[in-house]
């Protein structure tokens, strides 16, 4: 097997720093292999991934043509899916992400270019969002899929693409703002839908002739669990109109009575092509590599569970000002600067930056450290002190690699790491400094869902704890799994000594009738019976006739204010009951009738 490494006696002259704080810790031999050996290649490989599935294959993307399968380190010869996708420019197949249950519903998802010869919405072959389904061969898929979102475009390139499930269980797709430099449609920053006039103040606005463009430089966050009866402020679907997909109430535009012209499926916005971006398996925080224009590339970082925020494009390129833009850098209150900027004007002199991982795999050294990559330049870098308090992060510059043209990072169930190289090559980083590793691997069924919620590597004799997440209406039905034990909604493992599984499976609260009853002269709201979940609380309106006033409310523990009354916590069948009296006539000379 060719192999490009070092000795840790060559380490100090390999390492080249590209920050006067860099200085992490990398191991001595570490190196790129050829995988999964020395003579297979991919036709442009641009995503490497894993079902979580415990099967531990791994899916290759090869951009214009298929979805491939490594299974037992053989490149299986029939692929698991052709799909028909536009391949000039940036288009083709961009991103593929399996469902957190795909064990049980079999179901995956892909982003590509729509082919040149299907209808489009914009003035280039639009960005597609597909949901499709294995077959009953685990290695082949069904061919045909649903599609879940379409969005416009107007040029082939900055078409971002990647796609991935969150923690929350919520499916992430980025999209490129357009690809017409300088974004002078205003694409990035307008969260609704508006024209390509070149004004970027016409956000919104969609009268007028040619089409409207939304979700352009977006990433966006949707719920491919649910559905939508009647749409109000998707930008995906006409008003009034179902949607395969549901938002999620956290998302920033979710409430259509607050932003009705807004889109609701963005989850952040302010991005140039945020081309390749991951999840920390670990933590959940998300890493985005968003390419730029001129003069500076970016990295990206935020939070598990940050939603809302704004990426600065085209007001800011990196940490500076957008030569151009009036506004000036940094961006509005609340946006996000990159912890990580690339010169084009300085050695290594980058391009076009490659997001990377948060190392989590069997290389003990190299964990917790973000690897990452520039297509032009073609090195590999790493950030060895990815602080998230930190305003920027210190990086280096790993020699001795091969030369390549980087498309894409990825990771197995086991968290090994690979790059591949536009020109074919498929590589896995290696070191001899791995521990004796094993693959714990949550599911969740359903009503709730257990974090970390993908594989997770842990060292020989550790332990690693999840947390349940019931969702509305369900509580935790049991946890089991890798010998562990639970104490509230937290489960911890014992010491692993080989790969297992964490099962969560969560049960339904059960439910306890209200039922209203109202007296003569008045009525409650609602009115019919109601069923609520234990340890729920339901509210009633008192609504007196026309001449009558409220004279008491009782039951199910509650209280009155004005004409409010809300039980207390539910936790058997009871009444509320109302009364009601004569209220006091009042003459219009002031005297009362009583």
């Amino acid at each position: 097997m060719r192999r490009y490494g070092w000795t840790a006696g060559l380490l100090a002259a390999l390492l080249a720093p590209a920050s006067a704080l860099a200085g992490g810790i990398v191991p001595g031999d570490l190196h790129l292999e050829r995988w999964p050996n020395a003579s297979t290649s991919f036709n442009q490989p641009i995503a490497v991934t894993h079902a979580g599935d415990g099967s531990d294959r791994v899916f290759v993307i090869e951009r214009c043509s298929a979805i491939r399968i490594v299974k037992n380190g053989v490149l299986l010869p029939t692929p698991f899916l052709t799909v028909s996708a536009s391949c000039s420019s940036e288009q083709g197949i961009l991103g593929l992400a399996f469902d957190p249950d795909y064990a049980d519903n079999g179901e995956f998802y892909v982003s590509y270019s729509a082919p040149g010869s299907d209808p489009r919405i914009g003035s280039s072959p639009d960005h597609v969002l597909a949901r499709y389904t294995v077959s009953g061969n685990p290695d082949v898929a069904n061919p045909t899929g649903q599609v879940i979102l379409r969005t416009p475009d107007i040029a082939g390139n900055h078409n971002g693409g990647d796609l991935h499930f969150g923690a929350d269980g919520y499916i992430y797709w980025s999209i490129g703002d357009g690809g017409v430099q300088n974004d002078p449609n205003g694409f990035a920053q307008c969260t609704g839908r508006k024209k390509a006039d070149n004004n970027p103040a016409s956000c919104r606005t969609t009268t007028g002739s040619g089409p409207n463009y939304w979700l352009l430089g977006k990433i966006v966050r949707l719920d491919v669990h649910n559905t939508t009866a009647s749409a109000s402020n998707l930008c995906g679907v006409n008003a009034g109109q179902p949607a395969p997909y549901a938002i999620p109430q956290d998302n920033p535009f979710w409430n259509a009575t607050a932003y009705p012209e807004e889109c609701a499926e963005i989850v952040n916005w302010g991005f140039r092509n945020p081309f390749r971006f991951s999840f920390d398996r670990l933590t959940g925080d998300m890493l985005i590599g968003d390419v730029g224009q001129g003069r500076y590339e970016e990295i990206s970082y935020q939070a598990a569970g940050s939603t809302g925020q704004n990426f600065q494009w085209n007001q800011c390129e990196g940490l500076h000002t957008f030569p151009g833009n009036a506004l000036g850098c940094p961006g509005p209150a609340g946006s996000v600067p990159p912890k990580i900027e690339l010169s084009h004007g300085s050695s290594p002199f980058a391009c076009a930056i490659t997001g990377g991982y948060m190392y989590r795999g069997p290389i003990i050294p190299l964990r917790g450290q973000y690897v990452f990559s520039d297509y032009c330049t073609g090195d590999i870098y790493v950030a060895d002190d990815p602080d998230p308090g930190a305003a920027t992060w210190s990086w280096q510059t790993l020699a001795g690699t091969p030369a390549m043209s980087t498309y894409a990072f990825g990771e197995d169930e086991a968290g090994n790491l690979y790059v591949t190289d536009g020109g074919g090559p498929v590589f896995r980083f290696a070191s001899t400094e791995t521990g004796l590793t094993w693959v714990v691997t949550p599911t969740a069924g359903a009503g709730g869902s257990i974090s970390p919620s993908g594989p997770q590597t842990v060292d020989d004799g550790d332990t690693i704890a999840f947390t349940l997440m019931p969702d509305a209406g369900f509580e935790i039905g049991s946890v089991t799994g890798c010998g562990g034990s639970l104490v509230g909604d937290v489960y911890t493992t014992a010491p692993i000594t080989a790969d297992c599984t964490v099962t969560a499976n969560f049960a339904a609260l059960p439910t306890y009738t209200v039922t209203p009853n109202a007296g003569p002269g008045g009525d409650l709201s609602p009115s019919t019976p109601q069923d609520v979940v234990e340890g729920g609380t339901i509210a009633f309106t008192v609504l007196p006739d026309a001449g009558y006033a409220i004279d008491a409310v009782s039951g199910c523990g509650g209280s009155l204010a004005a004409n409010v009354y809300t039980t207390g916590p539910i936790t058997a069948d009871c009444t509320v009951s109302a009364t009601f009296v004569f209220a006091d006539l009042i003459f219009a000379d002031g005297f009362d009738g009583n």
